[in-house]
C-alpha cells in the first residue's frame, strides 16, 4: 500500500488492522509475518486515501471522463454508441467518434482514441504482440512455430560494399558516410567517415523494432518509426561524443577497440546503433573462463577419414566482414586473447590449429567490452597489459545529464502511448542518478531504467517499481532498503 500512496508503512499497517477490527474483512496471517486480506464487506464510503491513489470505484460502465477531452456529454454520447471499455475505444474509427456531440471535432476524437490506448489492459497489446512474433517465426505451411539453427560456418554471404561505390559518389560525400547528430552533435553534425554499406538486408545487420524479421533484440523505435538513438556519453579524457570517436576509429579499419563501462551503460547498444546506422554485420560473443581459441576461431572436426577445420564465430566473422563484440573480453583464458594478437597488431588473423592465415573482409571489425575492475564487478578482472595496450580504448559512463537520460527513456518506452508519464520518469531518472553516486545503495543502469518502465507498463505502481530494480541489482553487501527514505522524496 505505501508503494503506492504517501502512506508511511507504519500508517497503512495500522490501516489495514483498523479494517480487519472493523469487520471490514479478515486478516490471515503467514507463517513470515505477513497479512493477506480473505475477504471483504464494504461499509461505508472508500477511505479518501484509496480513492486519491485509485480514482472513483469503476461500475458497469468504464468512466472515460479520465481522459482529457471528455466532458458528461461525451461520455454519455459514447456509452450511448455503445463503448463500453478502453479497448473497443481505443479501436475506433476516427469518422464513428468524430460529431458524436456538438463538441467532439475530428481533432477531439483523435487525442480521445490516441489516450484510450494508454488505457487499454496490457495483456491486450502483449498477445497482440506475441501473435505477430509468433507468425514470424513460424512454419509457412503449418503456420507452427519452428525453432531455428543457424550454422555460422555455413552463413559465408558477405556484407554490402560502401555506398559511394554502387552510388558513384566521391568517399568524402557526407551522403555514403555516419554523421554524428546525436547528443552534444545535434546543433552541429560531425562526418565521421565511417561508410555506409550498400546492403541493408544483410541478415546480420541489426534490426528496428517495425522490421518484418525483428526479433526480441530488435532496436527500439521512436513515434515517427526511427531507430531511438542512444544518450551518447561524453568520453570523460578525450572530452568528445563516445559515437564519433568510436565512429571515426572504426573508419580506419581494423583498429581494435575496446569499451570500458558500467553494467547496463549502454556500450553494445551504441556499436549495434552504429552498425544499424551504417548497414555493418554486428555478431555479439560472450566469453568466460573456459573460453578457449577454438571457441573464437573454430575447431577440427572429422569429414571421413580427414580432420578440417570448423570456422568460428570470430574467424567467420572476419571472413564475412562483420563488426565482431567480445563481452568481458578480460574474463577468458590468456591463451585465447594472446591467440588474437596477431589480429590486434597486423590486421590478419593466424589459426594455428588450422593451419591458416586469414585476411580479414576489408568491412571487417573488432570491438571488445568489459567493466571497470572495480570491486562491483568481482569477475572483471585487469587485463594482461601486452593485450590492453593494443586497444584504442574508451570510458562509457552512465548518462551525465538527467535531461538526455530522460529524452532517451521515453523516447524508447512511450513511442506509441505513454508507459510513464514525463514528470514521473523524470523523478525516476533523477533518483536512479543518486543511486550511481552512493557506493552502499545498489546502482540504477540505463538499461534497468527500461525494465522499470516495463514493470509500470504491466501494471506495477512507479515507487513499487523502482524498489523491485534495487532489490533485483542489489550486491550481497547492499541493502536497499537504505535508498528507500531518500526514494519517497521522489515519488
Amino acid at each position: 500500500m505505501s508503494d503506492f500512496t504517501d502512506l508511511s508503512d507504519q500508517e497503512a499497517a495500522d490501516l489495514l488492522e483498523d479494517g480487519a477490527e472493523a469487520g471490514i474483512y479478515s486478516l490471515r496471517r503467514s507463517n513470515s509475518g505477513s497479512s493477506a486480506i480473505v475477504g471483504v464487506t464494504p461499509q461505508g464510503e472508500e477511505p479518501d486515501v484509496i480513492t486519491d491513489a485509485f480514482g472513483e470505484q469503476q461500475h458497469e460502465n468504464v468512466d472515460f471522463r479520465v481522459l482529457s477531452v471528455v466532458t458528461d456529454s461525451i461520455n454519455d454520447a459514447l456509452h450511448d454508441a455503445g463503448y463500453t471499455d478502453f479497448a473497443t475505444l481505443a479501436n475506433a474509427d476516427l469518422d464513428d467518434i468524430a460529431g458524436l456531440t456538438g463538441t467532439l471535432t475530428e481533432s477531439r476524437a483523435e487525442v480521445l482514441i490516441e489516450e484510450a490506448q494508454s488505457h487499454v489492459p496490457v495483456g491486450y497489446r502483449l498477445a497482440e504482440e506475441a501473435a505477430t512474433y509468433y507468425t514470424h517465426r513460424s512454419d509457412p505451411e503449418t503456420n507452427s512455430g519452428v525453432a531455428r539453427v543457424h550454422d555460422l560456418s555455413t552463413v559465408t554471404d558477405t556484407v554490402g560494399d560502401p555506398l559511394y561505390l554502387s552510388e558513384g559518389w566521391d568517399p568524402e560525400d557526407e551522403r555514403g558516410m555516419y554523421v554524428s547528430d546525436i547528443g552534444r552533435n545535434a546543433e552541429n553534425p560531425v562526418p565521421t567517415g565511417l561508410h555506409i554499406l550498400d546492403d541493408p538486408d544483410y541478415p546480420s545487420v541489426p534490426k528496428a523494432a517495425d522490421h518484418p524479421d525483428a526479433g526480441y533484440d530488435a532496436l527500439p523505435v521512436d513515434e515517427y518509426g526511427d531507430v531511438v538513438p542512444p544518450a551518447v556519453p561524453i568520453d570523460p579524457r578525450l572530452q568528445l561524443p563516445l559515437d564519433e570517436l568510436i565512429a571515426k576509429k572504426l573508419a580506419r579499419g581494423l583498429v581494435p577497440i575496446r569499451v570500458v563501462g558500467p553494467r547496463g551503460s549502454g556500450k553494445n547498444y551504441l556499436i549495434k546503433y552504429l552498425c544499424h546506422k551504417t548497414n555493418r554485420g554486428y555478431q555479439s560473443l560472450d566469453v568466460d573462463r573456459a573460453t578457449e581459441p577454438e571457441d573464437l576461431f573454430g575447431p577440427l572436426v572429422p569429414d571421413g577419414d580427414v580432420i578440417i577445420p570448423r570456422n568460428g564465430a570470430v574467424k567467420q566473422g572476419l571472413l564475412n566482414g562483420d563488426t565482431i563484440v567480445i563481452n568481458e573480453f578480460p574474463v577468458m583464458q590468456a591463451g585465447a586473447a594472446i591467440a588474437l594478437h596477431r589480429l590486434l597488431n597486423e590486421g590478419t588473423l593466424l589459426v594455428k590449429s588450422h593451419g591458416e592465415l586469414v585476411e580479414p573482409h576489408p568491412s571487417a571489425r573488432l570491438v571488445i567490452t568489459m567493466n571497470p575492475p572495480t570491486r562491483e564487478y568481482r569477475d572483471s578482472e585487469p587485463m594482461n597489459s601486452a593485450t590492453r595496450g593494443r586497444f584504442r580504448s574508451f570510458e562509457q559512463p552512465y548518462i551525465q545529464s538527467v535531461e538526455e537520460e530522460v529524452e532517451t527513456i521515453d523516447r524508447q518506452v512511450n513511442h506509441d502511448r505513454d508507459v510513464v508519464d514525463r514528470p514521473t520518469l523524470q523523478k525516476i531518472v533523477q533518483f536512479a542518478h543518486q543511486t550511481r553516486e552512493n557506493e552502499s545503495w545498489p546502482t540504477i543502469s540505463t538499461r534497468n531504467l527500461t525494465i522499470l518502465c516495463e514493470h509500470i507498463d504491466d501494471g506495477v505502481s512507479p515507487k513499487a517499481a523502482v524498489k523491485n530494480v534495487l532489490w533485483g541489482v542489489a550486491e550481497p553487501n547492499q541493502y536497499p532498503e537504505d535508498a528507500h527514505e531518500t526514494l519517497n522524496d521522489y515519488l
